[in-house]
This record gives C-alpha cells, structure tokens and sequence, in this order.
C-alpha cells in the first residue's frame, strides 16, 4: 500500500509540473476579434484556410479568421479559427 502512495504522489507530481509548463500567455498577448466564434484550433494554415472557404461556400458562416499565435520556446505554431456571421 505505501508503493501505490508513493506511486500515486509521484504522478500527481509530474502531472503537476507538465500542467504548469504548458499553461497559455495572458489573453493579452493574442486579443480576440470582436464578434467572433471560435471554432477551433489548427496547426496547418492551408487546411485553416480550405476549411474556412468550405464554410462559406456551404453557408456556414460569412467570413472566417485564421489567427496566428505562438506559444512555448521554440514555439509551437497554431491558428486559431474564428468565424463571423
């Protein structure tokens, strides 16, 4: 039984220190476009991008935002998708 604590708090631990290193920047550093809906969060631009323009030739919403944030060091690239209707 005290294996499994030991065990249990070790996890706990490193769980701990993974949370707290991938925490992200204030909101400040990326402000998000008034009147959008995130809809999701892509690391390539050209499928932002296609999925963007699909919506839009499908009705889905009148105009689209990929917005570049960076995060980490070295960063981690993604592209934020908004939508606006």
């Amino acid at each position: 039984m005290r294996r499994l604590t030991t065990l249990l708090v070790a996890f706990m631990i490193a769980m701990a220190g993974l949370f707290a290193t991938t925490a992200a920047p204030a909101s400040a550093d990326y402000p998000d476009p008034p009147g959008g809906t995130l809809r999701n969060v892509y690391s390539d631009l050209d499928f932002c991008h296609w999925y963007g323009n699909y919506g839009i030739q499908n009705d889905l919403w009148s105009s689209y935002l990929c917005q570049y944030r960076a995060y980490g060091n070295p960063p981690n690239v993604l592209y934020f998708f908004w939508t606006f209707d």
